[in-house]
């Protein structure tokens, strides 16, 4: 049972929040607490951190910087694990990143929420990578509906960024997106694995979901993009940048104007796009394929709304 732990520690304070995460071990957190941090918690190097949410809350401060930050990317904690937590965002100048979470074996982050709009050009409400070849991880049912601000013409944070350093197999399932200008989940590793499962993303910049790394797949998605955001432009569901990548059981609705749905970029691979549905009539052309991408396979296609070309090569 969630924290029943021998050695767990139970925290009601701010103070003690910050004292028992940069120690290490089991944190469990007051469930009627809100937590107002003022400044960075930054925990790295641990061999095993825990921290069981209960339902609390961290308010969020006017900050830049980073609010909870667990690992980087040179001192990554072994063993992480994260859930139940909520993030409020609804202050002022809230644009730093409220919640960074680097292992080095195992990731396990769940039922992590945040309210509210990331307000600027920051780093984006939330970051997660492991750091071997062999680690796994799984991060599910996080949810940023809210999205964030367009700081200046499409410039802006990312929902959720994937390190540039991940190397091992993670899989992020069923979280729900809202508008971010730069990306909703951005893969920016060439190595290592990342898989999007389920989940819904809405009128996200960019690409709801970008796909970078040594091998990658987005299955059984929900795409909506029904409102065009003035500054942002460049709306898409789903952006392959490098890799070979799976796609399949997408359910796409597009009312917007846009160029494509699915973008194939030249850095990409391989690309093995089934069993998708694609609707609302705004996409000129059902997938784009960029000059210098590699073999692109369609299959079981659901294209409707009058679309230029189900597959078109720039």
């Amino acid at each position: 049972m969630i924290g029943s732990a021998v050695g767990a520690a139970d925290v009601g304070s701010e103070s003690e929040l910050e004292d028992e995460i940069e120690s290490g071990g089991t944190v469990n957190l007051d469930s009627d607490t809100v937590y107002k941090i003022d400044d960075t918690i930054r925990a790295t190097g641990l061999d095993e951190l825990t921290i069981n949410g209960n339902g609390a809350t961290i308010e969020v401060p006017s900050t830049s910087g980073y609010v909870l930050k667990c690992g980087t990317s040179k001192s990554p904690i072994d063993d992480l694990e994260i859930r139940d937590l909520n993030f409020d965002l609804t202050g002022s100048s809230t644009d730093g990143r409220a919640l960074e979470c680097q292992a080095r074996d195992d990731l396990d982050v769940s039922n992590v929420s945040f309210r509210g709009k990331h307000s600027g050009s920051g780093k984006g409400p939330m970051l997660v990578g492991l750091h071997s070849d062999d680690g796994d991880g799984n991060v599910s049912n996080v949810e940023m509906p809210d999205g964030g601000e367009d700081s200046s013409s499409g410039n802006g944070g990312t929902g959720m960024l994937v390190s540039n350093h991940h190397a091992g197999n993670l899989t992020i399932e069923d979280c729900v997106i809202g508008p971010f200008p730069d990306n909703g989940i951005y893969c920016t590793s060439s190595e290592g694995e990342v898989h999007v499962k389920g989940g819904k993303f809405v009128n996200t910049n960019v690409a709801g979901v970008r796909l970078d790394g040594e091998k990658c797949s987005l299955k059984d998605a929900e795409f909506e993009y029904d409102e065009d955001i003035p500054g942002f432009g460049g709306q898409r569901p789903v952006r392959c940048d490098g890799g070979d990548i799976e796609i399949s059981g997408l359910d796409i609705y597009m009312s917007i104007s846009q160029t494509e749905a699915i973008r194939v970029m030249p850095g990409c691979e391989s690309a093995d796009i089934e069993d998708c549905s694609i609707n609302g009539g705004g996409a000129r052309d059902a997938i784009s394929v960029t000059s210098g991408a590699g073999p692109v396979e369609t299959d079981d296609l659901d294209v409707d709304g009058g679309v230029r070309n189900e597959v078109y090569h720039y």
